[in-house]
């Protein structure tokens, strides 16, 4: 699927926070459906009635005739797959057009884990939600304005926040459960402000006219090169990635129709989906160059 075919597919809607977590948990369920035929062709019917309402040409490319197996059942685990692809892809689209979409994935799971700790708080470890507490108040202290106001054990004139325990400690995590959620509803104040003293680049800058064989080398080394450059990743991934590129990059530079490129693409993809947002942002703009 190209790049005018995603835009073609989004349309005009607007990609809240809600419908790109309900994607992501309908891709999970197209991979747990997997294991099984049983229940396949109802969860088709379903996810397509869903995504067609929600995005008319949906149902394009995604065959709808399923299989009969000798125990009667219709198997639609294939038709899932594409839906499942499809979904991914809608995910990766969205993430290259927010810079701050990563950002925005990871404070909406911290919030369900917040969730998590605080209606359970008495069967979980203090250890382990002290570590978590130390997580959230390091990850958002510089974003979320005024994070430590009102929580146990925090210094204002140092920015530090000390360990609690107990009824402190649940009652914090209460704290910032509750001034996640508003700093998300109110649209992420102070990541728009960022956002209007900034330009931000993404890892590829790629034009759209007249690309060829040598400029599509151009960028692949620029990418490359930005993945060698993130020391936060270990150098067995580094290396993973590279040669992921490279596998792209040959795909794209065969003499293969444009569709049995995106065929060939296809293993590149799942494997992009499930690395995680950052590399799909460094993967998308080359993928939208296949030509």
């Amino acid at each position: 699927m190209g790049k005018e075919q995603i835009n073609n597919l989004i349309g005009g809607i607007y990609m809240t926070d809600e419908l790109l977590s309900t994607i992501r948990e309908d891709i999970k369920r197209c991979e747990d459906a997997q294991t099984s035929k049983t229940g396949s062709y109802k969860l088709f019917q379903a996810l397509m009635g869903k995504y067609t309402g929600l995005f008319p040409s949906f149902k394009a490319d995604i065959p709808t005739s399923g299989k009969m197996t000798v125990e009667g059942e219709f198997d639609y685990r294939s038709e899932l797959n594409a839906i499942k692809e499809k979904l991914e892809f809608i995910i990766i689209s969205e993430a290259e057009k927010d810079p701050y979409y990563s950002f925005k994935t990871m404070l909406s799971d911290d919030i369900v884990s917040l969730k998590k700790y605080t209606d359970s708080f008495s069967t979980f470890e203090e250890k382990e939600m002290l570590s978590f507490y130390a997580q959230i108040t390091a990850k958002y202290h510089p974003y979320v304005s005024k994070l430590g106001d009102g929580l146990y054990g925090y210094i204002p004139d140092y920015g530090i926040y000390e360990d609690v325990g107990n009824s402190s400690l649940e009652y914090n995590l209460k704290q910032l459960y509750n001034k996640l959620i508003s700093f998300k509803a109110l649209g992420y104040p102070s990541l728009n402000s960022l956002s209007s003293q900034n330009n931000t680049t993404p890892i590829v800058q790629i034009t759209n006219t007249n690309t060829n064989s040598n400029s599509i080398s151009i960028s692949f080394n620029e990418a490359k090169k930005q993945i060698e450059e993130m020391s936060s990743l270990p150098e067995t991934e580094i290396e993973e990635i590279l040669n992921k590129m490279d596998e792209l990059e040959n795909i794209m530079n065969s003499k293969d129709r444009k569709s049995k490129k995106w065929n060939n693409c296809k293993n590149i993809i799942k494997w992009i989906a499930d690395k995680g947002v950052d590399v799909g942002i460094a993967f998308l703009p080359l993928l939208m160059q296949i030509k």
